[in-house]
């Protein structure tokens, strides 16, 4: 089976957050079980684009990926993608599209249809109320003019989270929402680099309350340096790691948020895999408390290096209560504090909680298992095509007008 990826953004555009690493994450895993699949993305990586592809395409990680310049409307990843989706979807049975609103969903839709390719859409929380409330005239006139189709035509959704799924439910119905989470390469995760607390000046007797992901407004960072103002009335050697890039410069608006934790705030964006397993594996705790998450990443990959998490009922993550591994708790930072409090007032307890989680990600979330159901979700799209997509046709023969 041969699976093309459609992505406004792919590996290494990391300042992207969690999506670029999934979909990563996801290729190899399915490349391991013997699923072909090629990737089409744009050149973005923020400010500074990445290399343009040449004619026989890249390769990042051992996954195939062609990098095409992006062009007018910038802003929502605008390329001239028509010439290498055609001849990619020629080769392809199944068509995988990453995210919503943008120029890369649209041709790929528009194109996989002409050419007979059923495809299947992973919004990535795009389709959260809270998503679409962002941007909300524009994202009305985009659904009306083009996204109703694209979900009308889809063989199947694919949610990462319950609460995900049940909000593509309540718009397509139920029937073609698919439910697999992301996953994460188990066994070879890295150590990561050591010694990142003493790069920060942070002692290993101090806690480390670690933000990992993109520093923007949804991530709700004033909460959590609330939350850590409050932890630090009792424990007063507390520091807080905010890991990963300041989009849009958000970092400026935090300053009256942050300026009470004076030298126990630490900003820095990981430049490696090393650099941000290392500060994993050194955190006391990790946090989420965004206003909205449709997976959480930077969860997945706590559990993994067995620290325990806390986040907020905004993240699909209920089963960290489930499963002892965490804390899941109101958005408020009364709560968030408290939660890690009981963290760090109990060592012997939080080493428990993050074998659990270890044990928990193994179980559930190994790229190979996540890899797996995939592929069987693509096998039954490539077997039941939909009767509405017109014959395939050969590469160059108009569908680019």
């Amino acid at each position: 089976m041969r699976v093309l990826h459609v992505t406004p953004y792919f590996a290494p555009a990391f300042r992207y957050g969690g999506p670029p690493r999934s979909v990563l994450l996801l290729c190899q895993g399915l490349q391991r079980i013997g699923v072909d699949v090629e990737v089409i993305t744009t050149a973005a990586n923020g400010s500074s684009d990445l290399p343009v592809s040449g004619p026989d395409g890249d390769e990042y990680e051992g996954v195939s990926v062609r990098y095409v310049a992006r062009r007018f409307p910038r802003r929502f990843f605008g390329g001239d993608f028509a010439p290498a989706l055609i001849q990619a979807l020629a080769r392809a049975d199944v068509c995988h599209i990453h995210g919503m609103w943008n120029v890369a969903e649209w041709q790929a839709v528009r194109l996989a249809r002409a050419c007979g390719v059923p495809y299947m859409i992973s919004p990535r929380g795009m389709l959260q109320p809270s998503a679409r409330r962002r941007g909300r005239i524009r994202k009305a006139l985009a659904y009306a003019l083009l996204e109703r189709g694209s979900l009308r035509y889809a063989a199947r959704l694919h949610a990462t989270g319950l609460e995900e799924a049940e909000a593509i439910g309540r718009i397509v119905g139920p029937d073609r929402v698919v439910l697999i989470p992301n996953g994460i390469d188990i066994d070879e995760h890295r150590e990561g680099c050591a010694g990142m607390r003493a790069r920060l000046g942070i002692r290993s007797d101090e806690p480390l309350v670690l933000f990992l992901g993109r520093i923007h407004p949804i991530k709700r960072i004033d909460l959590l340096a609330d939350a850590v103002c409050r932890l630090r009335a009792r424990y007063g050697a507390a520091h807080l790691v905010l890991a990963g890039p300041d989009e849009g410069g958000h970092l400026a608006h935090l300053r009256r948020h942050l300026a009470p934790l004076g030298a126990f705030v630490h900003h820095m964006t990981p430049e490696t895999d090393d650099e941000k397993w290392g500060l994993l594996r050194e955190a006391t705790a990790v946090v989420l408390c965004s206003d909205s998450e449709s997976f959480g990443m930077s969860i997945v990959e706590a559990l993994a290096c067995a620290i325990p998490v806390v986040t907020t009922h905004t993240s699909p993550w209920s089963e960290l209560q489930t499963e002892r591994c965490g804390y899941w708790v109101a958005q408020d930072a009364a709560r968030i504090a408290e939660a890690l409090g009981a963290i760090i007032a109990d060592p012997a307890a939080a080493r428990e909680m993050g074998q659990r989680g270890q044990r928990l990600v193994r179980r559930r979330y190994d790229s190979r298992t996540v890899a797996a159901t995939m592929a069987r979700t693509y096998a039954e799209i490539a077997g039941a095509r939909s009767v509405s997509l017109l014959p395939r046709h050969a590469p160059g023969t108009g569908l680019v007008t």
